[in-house]
């Protein structure tokens, strides 16, 4: 085996190097798993807001479609009313015609 100069750095760690190592890495994998917990929340809390705002459009937009359908509704009443007035004007017109004649 070849013989390692001063310069040379070693290749083995002692205990003291490798129990750092070892705790640098435990602190690194609790850091991304405690990462990891807090995306997961966000996620899921992501997906909670997200499932109440898809629940609020589906709400409002039956609503819309209730208002619609009572302004149809009022627009053809008023329609119907507006003919009904167009014929009782002009029948009381005939009548008064007919009066003064």
């Amino acid at each position: 085996m070849p013989r390692q100069s001063k310069n040379t750095p070693k290749i083995r760690a002692n205990r003291r190097q490798r129990a750092k190592g070892t705790f640098a890495l435990s602190r690194v994998l609790d850091i991304v798993q405690n990462e990891n917990r807090q995306l997961a929340q966000k996620d899921e809390q992501s997906r909670k807001r997200v499932q109440e705002l898809e629940e609020q459009l589906e709400e409002r937009q039956e609503q819309v479609v209730e208002i619609i359908q009572r302004n149809w509704m009022r627009e053809e009443e008023h329609s119907r009313l507006v003919v009904e007035r167009n014929r009782l004007r002009a029948r009381m017109e005939n009548l008064e015609k007919k009066l003064y004649k």
